[in-house]
């Protein structure tokens, strides 16, 4: 049997629920037998394989449990979205815990949950994005263990209308979220609607002074009357005490009742951008002068408003200028832990963003307690996504307002009411106006004091304080300068361009097929453009702004794979053009980065051309030790905007447009500029090239890249020499700098070879690499020998025909038996298998097992690769 253990929680991971670390501790005599809270991130898994609508029937003493570790989606278990599990966990209750009440917490668990308690049912949750707060108490046998079991289907029918089901994103079923237990006693604070049970509203907020008014839910669960006192101590964001306010109430046996204090702030100190000023209020409720529950709330004093199309934070215009951001990463999908959280949130900040919206659902409250602390502002949504764009009967979806919709709208309210980051609530995006209209008023009726949105792909519900529109012009439709376009424009709740880091294209030429082929290059144009006119051309023009998506997610999109407009991609690597957004939205950041440095082997004009993004005032490119050149910031014009030209007397085509010309005489059509883009048409050498730029604050940013020639010269040193490929259509290419995780290996830019690394192993970082076409395309197919001129271990990462479970691919016998053979001839020519496992992502982009051989080599040693129909890449690191 599994036992519960109490732990001691970190303070942000108890602010994360709204407490703090006073309860459960010492420091309060009678504050550990008020309230404890434990998290249960043990439990056994298995699958509910029963037919779906046939009543819940828990498992047999025959299951085959598996033991796992909460966060968890149904996927880490080789599952797809839509089923259907259960969980189990031991509860160990002493009998001295008669008398108190058991919640069990989901802070998030997709989509719809049944909670037994030795077999006994205590309760549902349906909503795959609010937390849920089920008592278990009525379940619970005191002096004994007991068997909690959590049923989790994110199944069609059953999560139906749960505002789960979109065809934007995936909707991961399973416990995906943290789950605790909270114990208090039978008078406590009730967690209402899944919040903490405490809201507190500032309120006739000046600079003299702001009113906060505390509304305490109190509920008796005895069976006895009692007297209770209601008391919240303030303090103020320096840790002062601002005072006390109390008032005593009678509650009935069986009663809940909501007790609302009030306090007076004189000089208040105001949550502002970038400044999360917080106040603190510890709120106890005690009977007959002792303590019978505690918990500690903050919330910030601020004002949000429009001033006629203007917002305006505590009186003063804000322009909104930010990303949009899902829930999930790579690896373990929506099961997130808070650290991977707030390395995201930390990114946010480093970009320098001042809007977050956290799409498409709400999210961990964690998330919202970031915001706060770090004083951005954030757009929060319900969960109804997509359904304009239904066919079929799944177009019936969500066409009209359901009680439960109702009452996830309203949980997303309650829950994060305290949180002065939230200042746009929205009830959808791109959906259907009469079901977003009716949450519209749901939200309206919750609460007035915040402003009210929605996300729109044409769509118009008039019940909200601005519509904000999903504009694409340049990538689903039209040209991408076309976003200067007014009042379209005015408000952007999305826009964005796909791009993947191994589709390229020669500088300015406008080529894409949305999620075919989504070249890093004019992803830059679209970015560029967009960021110089909401910067510099007409920032009060568009007021707000928010970039899709900050991060790449899962989505039946790119490759059946994923979403590509991140500006970081699903591994969080920052994109090129992230340093773009950046050196406007942090002018005082010294900003320098070099585009193009997964582009290493360039196949075109060596010409092309070499950009760098920066808000330096000037920036200087060196080709091989050679200067090419100072640019100005301000120098740039997107390519095909402006044209040139020194002409005899006759009429020439400048740009598009015929001009007469005198002789000798240079015109310019007038361009579009871009300021914080560097470029040169600097020619590169056949063969390995250093690029260095460096701007006028003394720092530098360095990158080597490879220009294809009918001969590519071997420099001198090189560590690999007499180069061969047997196959005519992949020859192979010496890459004499280290691999990069994320990067790509493969030498094609046209979309026909996607493979990336991920994570390194430790043991091959630093290597070198040789460069070929995909070899797990049969026309790729060949055998590679070289020779070292020094001292080297030489390593053969590959696939192995199987792939992590979360894929929900099959393993494949026939990348299996090439595995193999390749390990097979590696083994004969003297190679070892490391016994490093890893991970890298396949042409599709899904991620794939992958294996590691080795060899160390003296110089002058030949090694041979017998070629195989299989991803892999030779690694040369010298000793």
């Amino acid at each position: 049997m599994k036992k519960s253990i109490v732990t001691m929680l970190p303070t942000l991971g108890l602010f994360a629920l709204g407490m703090t670390p006073l309860q459960g501790c010492a420091m309060l005599s009678d504050a550990s037998e008020a309230r404890t809270i434990e998290p249960l991130s043990q439990w056994e898994f298995v699958q509910d394989s029963s037919a779906e609508n046939t009543g819940i029937r828990l498992p047999d003493s025959g299951a085959d449990w598996t033991d796992l570790s909460i966060p968890h989606c149904f996927r880490l278990s080789g599952l797809p979205e839509k089923s259907a599990g259960f969980y189990r966990h031991t509860l160990n209750v002493p009998a001295e815990d008669r008398g108190k009440t058991f919640y069990l917490l989901l802070e998030g668990a997709g989509s719809v949950v049944d909670v037994f308690v030795n077999g006994k049912p205590v309760g549902q949750h349906k909503g795959a994005y609010t937390a849920a707060w089920i008592d278990l108490t009525p379940g619970i046998r005191y002096g004994a263990d007991n068997e909690l079991i959590v049923r989790v289907s994110n199944r069609d029918l059953e999560a139906a209308n749960c505002l789960s089901q979109s065809n934007l994103f995936y909707t991961n079923g399973g416990l995906y979220r943290p789950v605790w237990l909270v114990k208090t006693l039978g008078i406590h604070i009730f967690p209402d609607m899944g919040s903490t049970g405490i809201y507190l509203t500032p309120k006739n907020i000046s600079e003299s002074g702001a009113d906060l008014e505390i509304t305490v839910h109190v509920r008796n669960s005895l069976k006895k009357y009692y007297q209770v006192l209601v008391r919240s101590t303030i303090t103020a964001p320096d840790g002062s005490k601002i005072g006390v306010v109390e008032e005593k109430v009678p509650l009935p046996s069986g009663t809940t009742k909501a007790v609302t204090l009030r306090k007076h702030i004189d000089k208040p100190v105001l949550w502002n951008l970038h400044d999360g000023e917080l106040y603190s209020v510890y709120t106890e409720v005690r009977v007959d002068g002792k303590l019978a529950d505690a918990m500690t709330e903050r919330t910030g004093i601020r004002t949000i408003g429009m001033d006629g199309e203007d917002f305006v934070l505590n009186g003063e215009k804000v322009l909104i200028r930010g990303v949009c951001k899902h829930h999930q990463d790579e690896h373990v999908w929506n099961a997130m832990t808070s650290d991977q959280l707030k390395w995201e949130m930390d990114g946010m900040m480093d970009l320098g963003v001042n809007t977050i919206r956290l799409a498409h659902y709400p999210h961990r409250r964690f998330e919202y307690n970031l915001a706060d602390e770090h004083g951005v502002l954030v757009w929060a949504e319900n969960g109804l996504a997509g359904h304009r764009w239904d066919k079929g009967e799944r177009a019936k979806r969500e066409s009209e307002p359901t009680p439960v919709g109702e009452q996830i709208t309203r949980e997303m309210v309650r829950q994060n009411w305290n949180h002065p980051s939230i200042v746009f609530w929205s009830s959808g995006n791109e959906t259907h106006d009469k079901t977003a209209s009716r949450y519209a008023d749901v939200i309206r009726e919750e609460d007035s004091s915040r402003l009210l949105t929605y996300a729109s792909a044409g769509e118009k519900p008039d019940n909200v304080d601005f519509v904000a529109g999903n504009t694409y012009q340049g990538w689903y439709w039209g040209n991408y300068t076309d976003f200067d376009q007014l009042p379209m424009n005015e408000y952007v709740s999305e826009t964005g361009a796909g791009c993947w880091v191994s589709h390229h294209l020669p500088t300015g030429e406008e080529r894409w097929k949305v999620d075919h082929f989504e070249s890093e290059e004019y992803a830059q144009m679209f970015a560029e453009f967009r960021f110089q006119t909401i910067f510099r051309n007409n920032p009060d023009g568009h007021k707000f702004f928010l970039w899709w998506n900050y991060r790449e997610f899962y989505d039946h999109k790119f490759k059946n794979n994923r979403n590509t407009k991140g500006i970081l991609t699903l591994a969080g690597m920052p994109k090129d053009y992230y340093y773009h957004f950046q050196s406007f939205l942090r002018p005082d950041h010294p900003v320098l980065h070099l585009c193009g440095r997964h582009w290493f082997y360039r196949q075109l004009d060596p010409a092309n051309g070499i950009k760098a993004y920066s808000n330096a005032d000037t920036v200087e490119l060196f080709l091989n030790g050679k200067s090419q050149g100072i640019m100005k910031n301000g120098d740039y014009v997107l390519p095909g905007t402006e044209t040139a030209v020194e002409q005899s007397d006759e009429i020439v085509s400048v740009g598009n447009m015929d001009k007469e010309m005198d002789a000798g005489e240079t015109k310019k059509v007038d361009g579009i500029v871009v300021e914080n883009v560097f470029f040169w048409k600097a020619p590169l050498s056949p063969g390995k090239n250093l690029v260095e730029v460096r701007d006028n604050r003394g720092n530098s940013r360095s990158m080597a890249i490879y220009q294809k020639a009918d001969t590519i010269p071997v420099p001198a040193d090189s560590l690999v020499v007499d180069l061969k490929s047997s196959g005519e259509n992949s020859p192979a290419i010496f890459i004499d700098r280290p691999i990069e995780a994320q990067g790509p290996f493969y030498t094609e830019v046209d979309g026909s070879s996607d493979n990336t690394f991920d994570a390194l192993p430790e043991m091959v970082e630093g290597a070198c690499w040789i460069a070929t076409k995909r070899l797990s395309d049969a026309k790729n197919k060949t055998d590679l020998s070289f020779t070292l001129t020094r001292p080297a271990t030489v390593y053969v990462m590959h696939g192995t025909g199987t792939y992590p479970a979360h894929t929900l691919d099959e393993p494949n016998e026939t990348e299996m038996a090439a595995a193999a053979a390749l390990k097979a001839d590696l083994a004969a020519a003297g190679f070892v298998d490391s016994g490093i496992q890893g991970i890298w992502r396949r042409h599709s982009l899904w991620l794939a097992d992958t294996g590691l051989m080795m060899r160390d080599a003296d110089a002058g040693d030949i090694i041979t690769i017998p070629g195989q129909t299989l991803d892999y890449v030779v690694l040369v690191k010298e000793q």
